[in-house]
């Protein structure tokens, strides 16, 4: 698909909002691309000229959320090395992405889903923070066993925020998270 003609970044909204209206309905492997297409506002041929199945589109659009969150979170490490700031683990634009999406993300934190689905989210963070930890230049021989703890804490502290409904603020949650990684 040409990403920049109108139609398909329309038809693709229009995709993303009827896969999570169904999501909320039933399970991914239940979903038909019949009436994903019937609530999208597109073809059967439209559908299948792009993608193969259901799941293959529902794991495009994980991706493309996912590449998302990491760009977010590129753009803010860039900010901070251009303008001589600090680089402490700030992951504001990181709670904020998972607020801003947060439909997205609930079939990935909900029990329904695949845990590789998880896995690609936990992968992604382990990733942001690597890089970010990178340019602190720390101790190489701690840093995956780092990457991994704090990892664990950002996804671990996004779950229970899953669980409590998103009642904190995004600004509440980096708080929350910084303070329980210098304990």
């Amino acid at each position: 698909m040409n990403e920049q003609d109108l139609r398909v970044i329309k038809t693709k909204k229009n995709l993303q909002l009827a896969l999570i209206q169904l999501l909320k309905e039933k399970d991914l492997e239940k979903i038909k691309v019949t009436e994903l297409c019937r609530l999208s506002g597109i073809t059967r041929r439209t559908f299948y000229l792009h993608y193969e199945n259901v799941r293959k589109y529902f794991e495009e659009f994980i991706e493309q959320l996912l590449e998302e969150l990491e760009q977010s979170m590129e753009k803010t490490t860039k900010y901070r090395m251009m303008t001589n700031q600090q680089l402490v683990p700030n992951m504001i634009h990181l709670f904020e992405h998972v607020y801003l999406n947060k439909e997205s993300y609930q079939f990935i934190f909900s029990g329904n889903s695949n845990f590789a689905y998880y896995q690609m989210f936990f992968k992604r963070i382990k990733v942001i923070v690597k890089s970010s930890m990178e340019l602190m230049d720390l101790d190489h021989e701690l840093t995956d066993f780092q990457v991994a703890y704090q990892a664990n804490a950002i996804l671990g502290m996004i779950l229970e925020w899953y669980f409590e409904n998103f009642q904190k603020s995004v600004e509440e949650m980096n708080r929350l998270l910084m303070t329980s990684l210098r304990i």
